[in-house]
């Protein structure tokens, strides 16, 4: 995965806006096939969270990649300072629990502009395991999850592809 081909200006990345991102591993190896990893990246997704003032509607992490749904609560929630904690975090623990780079250069984001769209896309999140062939429903992966909502909450909702980039 390429870096991003264009930014938005920062300041829309700040404040009580919802952003849906994608996060390639290193390479694309399947890291998050292992729990511990997985446990790994939770544990400092959250922490991120918790310092930068974001919720996380939806999340799913694939084996070679990440998506999640996030909104900010605070007026000075900082989408790109969440993200880099979060990357610094979760990379530095995986290299030092396994040897392994985390994380690919470069990322998509989507921040949304219309609220409606957010029950679509984090069903279009929870859903990813499914098409992937990885189980036979949403609520069967273990590797999914929201703050706000049940995964069968989520997966109700018919999912929506962000165009973003090809994954």
């Amino acid at each position: 995965m390429a870096n991003h081909p264009y930014r938005l200006p920062r300041e829309h990345y700040r404040g009580r806006r919802v952003h849906f991102l994608t996060a390639c591993i290193y390479l694309r190896r399947e890291l998050l096939r292992d729990p511990a990893a997985c446990a790994l990246v939770m544990v400092q997704m959250l922490r991120a969270c918790e310092k930068h003032g974001f919720e996380i509607i939806a999340y799913t992490l694939m084996p070679d990649h990440v998506h999640v749904l996030l909104e900010g609560m605070r007026e000075d929630s900082d989408f790109i300072c969440w993200l880099d904690l979060w990357r610094q975090l979760s990379g530095f623990w995986e290299k030092r629990r396994s040897g392994d780079q985390l994380w690919q250069e470069g990322y998509w984001d989507y921040t949304l502009r219309d609220r409606d769209a957010i029950p679509g896309i984090a069903s279009y999140i929870v859903w990813n395991p499914v098409v992937a062939g990885l189980v036979s429903s949403p609520e069967l992966y273990p590797h999914s999850g929201s703050q706000r909502f049940t995964i069968a909450e989520i997966a109700a909702a018919k999912p929506i592809k962000p165009e973003i980039g090809d994954l």
